[in-house]
């Protein structure tokens, strides 16, 4: 599939149908809000956003593309859900994605993205919302699941089993499961998956290592295993993020 969508000229208003959203979001601290044309310039955003955007105001982030603002590897990530979403008009629900946080670190971020529609059932716009899926301290609601995260994170590279990753959390593997499920929308073994493509990402764009090694050194069985998983997580492949990498330089 073509997922560059068509450039526009000109500048391009925030829609009508859209001005209450930008409202709703505007300085809600923890929770990122972007506003998109159809062709990828930012319409409007808040501060949450253009805090991860490395920008000073949600004004700097205005007329901008994802490619002026994240790192290649990454834009190449979120302007491939853009044309999925705007060629299927199928909502994301729950996706994980990654996303610069305010220290500069990567990190999964929780987001939604559905079409802005007019009147007349045209779509006008992307709107997008995203929060951090990180939790640094265990809530009461998380139970054993930061302990379990974090473990995920330190040994991605190894066969993280579901006991293995049970006895982390200190509950049974059926219980370790439902809790993922009901407060991450994840299994176990999904989590594990996203870890290894986010080492995947940064090996790819910052080392010129051959894509096999990338995969065994990031836990995947193979190089295969990790181009599925890249284009099922990111919408992109190992060899194009490579590409994108050595444009840069």
């Amino acid at each position: 599939m073509n997922w560059r969508i068509p450039r526009q000229n000109g500048p391009v208003p925030v829609p009508p149908e859209a001005e209450s959203l930008v409202a709703l979001f505007e300085g809600l601290p923890h929770v990122m809000f972007s506003l998109k044309s159809l062709d990828g310039r930012y319409l409007a955003a808040n501060q949450a956003f253009a805090d991860r955007a490395g920008c000073k105001s949600p004004a700097a982030v205005i007329g901008q593309r994802a490619a002026d603002l994240f790192a290649p590897e990454l834009a190449l990530s979120y302007e491939a859900q853009d044309a999925l979403l705007v060629a299927t008009a199928r909502s994301v629900r729950r996706q994980l994605e990654l996303i610069t946080r305010p220290d500069g670190q990567l990190g999964w971020y929780v987001t939604n993205k559905s079409l802005v529609r007019s009147a007349a059932g045209e779509a006008v716009a992307i709107a997008a919302v995203s929060v951090d899926e990180h939790m640094p301290e265990p809530s009461e609601a998380m139970g054993g699941l930061g302990a379990t995260m974090a473990h995920i994170r330190a040994h991605f590279d190894e066969p993280c089993t579901l006991a293995e990753l049970a006895q982390v959390a200190q509950m049974t593997p059926a219980a370790l499961e439902r809790r993922m499920r009901r407060v991450l929308g994840l299994s176990p073994r999904q989590l594990v998956m996203r870890a290894r493509v986010e080492e995947a990402l940064h090996l790819l764009a910052s080392t010129d290592a051959p894509l096999a090694s990338v995969a065994a050194s990031c836990g995947f069985f193979d190089q295969a295993a990790m181009n599925r998983q890249m284009r099922q997580l990111l919408g992109v492949t190992p060899g194009s993020v490579r590409r994108v990498a050595a444009g840069r330089h």
